[in-house]
């Protein structure tokens, strides 16, 4: 009768704490999977470093950064990028991609890594090194041809 009774205590035991274990499992799987979604959708708003590297190459960006110059159109060549503001030349300093595929601007001393997000609204994200999360600034694009016709 005792052995009986420890055995379907310690059953009973077992079974809840199997019980415990699949349901915080199931809790883990859903957080993890939240995550990804998240992540995915975040990944998927911004351009990858090829497409960045497309849409540098063939436009004009224009946009109010903090500079102090008001709107200003980005021209990137292959080593430097121009602001222009009025048809004339303010600003020019270099680019790279960092070897994670991020878009990085020099403005003298100061490094700002920019993420190009394009759709509805067409978004720049700037941060600065020490900055955690970036400022999001709207602008405009036009193909560089167009832009150097009107400037002209």
């Amino acid at each position: 009768m005792i052995y009986k009774l420890s055995k379907s205590i310690l059953l009973l035991f077992f079974i809840l704490l199997l019980s415990n274990h699949s349901y915080g499992e199931t809790k883990i799987d859903e957080a993890v999977d939240k995550t990804t979604d998240f992540l995915k959708s975040v990944s998927k708003r911004g351009l990858n470093k090829n497409q960045t590297a497309e849409f540098l190459n063939n436009y004009a960006i224009t946009l109010k950064d903090e500079r102090t110059d008001g709107e200003v159109t980005y021209i990137f060549d292959s080593e430097s990028y121009k602001r222009y503001r009025d048809g004339n030349i303010i600003s020019e300093d270099g680019w790279r991609f960092t070897k994670l595929g991020a878009l990085r601007l020099f403005n003298g001393d100061v490094k700002l890594t920019w993420k190009i997000k394009i759709g509805k609204d067409n978004l720049i994200v700037i941060k600065t090194k020490f900055q955690p999360i970036g400022k999001e600034y709207p602008f405009n694009y036009k193909l560089k041809k167009l832009f150097f016709e009107e400037i002209q």
